[in-house]
């Protein structure tokens, strides 16, 4: 369904009623959309169509990331969720190493890298390293569903300024500037979906982007800054997770879960009015001709009480009883609970100990079994949305920048992409089971290191360093199994010597 002319007029003026006004349209149609972006999270009904992909999402597309991000302010489970996997999938960074199989050029890169990446000089704000920004990004692609990056290549004269290794920068900016009501196709054949210009062959070749955020509220803000501007798609890194075929936007984590946050949370609202009450107790006297408690006068003259507090003592008159109140109990909810956050645990592909933090009958079996698919779901994201969305692309601009530079010549561009490893559940358990594998050849060394977040070029060269800084001090430790056993005994040199095993705090 497309935007009329009335929409676009109204949009230009106020974005928020024009976006409203489009998503009251489709809402007469048959199109489906989310049930999280229902002009109620409490609608019965059940809306069922064959809307396409971008249907689907561009009519619930700023509702859903709105309601999201107020959700991971102010819903503690939401916000834990978010967390949760931005430790795991991010943790202290995705780590690039030059590949390229020439040394020289490697460690030329790898040291540009180094000052480049690993300081303040690739944010365009001048925040946070590369890793900081990894981290940001994370957190707003599951918050809000999509998050794009700007590359922000620098003239010679303002890297100089700046300082810049490479002239090169990064700038991260929320999905809202992208322009999701730019819609239609254009004189040259070309066509835009939801502010994505595509070409007559279906690419990517521009994103219109506001020079402002829309929802901020800039005294400064004049003129043209809520209209948006062409951006070529080259500078643009648009990271979101593709959930159906030809899908263009992305949808926030908590799309399927967040029905079920609010239920909750009203639900406990309840609960601790209900407590409230319980703790208000109170006693009802009938018969009593005494003064009646101060309350709210009707039209009869007689007090009314309206409010409960703790140790009231209501009159009733033409009676000679009294009754306490008994406000009845339940256990019911703590099971309901935890039926409802399990539920949202398994949509957001968290566990139900790492979402609430209850680790209540848990063991070393029953943590590492419900760690297995949520590890499988973490290492899906990296290597098949974040590494290629994200650090593929960054790394090229970074090594074209350097060639630009004169850091280096034109030449291969490869790099080694090596996220975080998971924490062991039972360190004792897990080494001996990953070096059982390795010497079984079920694995490499190579691949056993990456599994815990370093890498193997980088660990070899601490490695032989170490060992060489042992040998000049002709150091002999249990740690060393070039001379030393599993069992604690020396082994030979090659020479035939053996030294006997070095206390090193003698």
């Amino acid at each position: 369904m497309g935007i009329n002319p009335l929409d676009k007029v109204i949009g230009f003026f106020d974005p928020v009623a024009g976006v409203r006004r489009a998503q009251a349209r489709q809402a007469l149609g048959v199109v489906r959309s989310y049930e999280a972006a229902r002009r109620r999270l409490t609608d019965d009904g059940w809306v069922s169509g064959s809307g396409g992909p971008n249907s689907e999402v561009g009519g619930g597309l700023v509702v859903m990331r709105n309601r999201a991000r107020q959700m991971v302010r102010d819903n503690p489970y939401a916000k834990r969720m978010v967390d949760i996997m931005a430790a795991n999938e991010i943790g202290a960074g995705i780590v690039s190493q030059a590949n390229t199989g020439d040394e020289k050029r490697d460690d030329a890169q790898q040291d540009a890298w180094k000052k480049w990446a690993e300081t303040t000089q690739c944010d365009a704000d001048g925040r946070t390293n590369i890793y900081g920004l990894q981290r940001l990004i994370d957190i707003a692609k599951h918050e809000s569903g999509e998050v794009l990056v700007r590359l922000r290549s620098r003239s010679r004269a303002d890297a100089a300024r700046l300082g810049l290794t490479v002239p090169l920068q990064l700038q991260v900016i929320e999905a809202d500037y992208l322009d999701h009501t730019k819609n239609g196709p254009l004189s040259d054949g070309d066509y835009i979906v939801q502010g994505i210009e595509f070409n007559k062959r279906g690419e990517r070749i521009a994103y219109w982007i506001f020079k402002e955020h829309p929802g901020e509220n800039y005294q400064h803000v004049v003129g043209n800054n809520l209209t948006s501007m062409r951006i070529d798609a080259g500078q643009i890194i648009h990271l979101y997770n593709m959930q159906r075929p030809g899908q263009l936007r992305g949808v926030t984590t908590l799309h399927s879960v967040m029905t079920a946050l609010r239920d909750l949370q009203d639900y406990h609202g309840a609960l601790l009015m209900k407590a409230k009450v319980e703790a208000c107790f109170s006693a009802f006297v009938r018969g009593a001709s005494g003064n009646p408690l101060t309350g709210q006068t009707n039209q009869k003259g007689t007090h009314r009480q309206e409010t409960l507090e703790p140790g009231s003592i209501f009159y009733i008159e033409d009676s000679e009883s009294v009754e306490f109140a008994n406000p009845s109990k339940s256990e019911a909810h703590i099971l309901l609970s935890q039926t409802y956050l399990r539920a949202i645990a398994v949509g957001c592909g968290v566990t139900y100990d790492q979402l609430t933090g209850d680790l209540t009958g848990a063991n070393y079996s029953s943590l590492r079994a419900g760690k297995i698919d949520f590890r499988r779901l973490v290492e899906q994201w990296q290597w098949l949305c974040f590494i290629p969305q994200f650090c593929e692309p960054v790394w090229r601009e970074f090594v074209k920048a350097g060639e630009l530079a004169g850091l280096w010549k034109a030449g291969p561009i490869a790099a080694e992409h090596t996220p975080p490893g998971h924490e062991m559940i039972d360190p004792t358990k897990d080494t001996t089971a990953l070096l059982q594998m390795v010497r079984g050849g079920f694995k490499s060394w190579p691949q056993a290191v990456r599994e815990q977040g370093y890498n193997p070029k980088t660990m070899a060269r601490d490695i032989a360093g170490a060992n060489k800084l042992f040998d000049d001090n002709e150091l002999v430790l249990d740690i060393d199994p070039r001379k030393v056993s599993r069992a604690g005994l020396t082994q030979a040199r090659p020479d035939g010597t053996v030294l006997p095993p070095t206390n090193i705090e003698d």
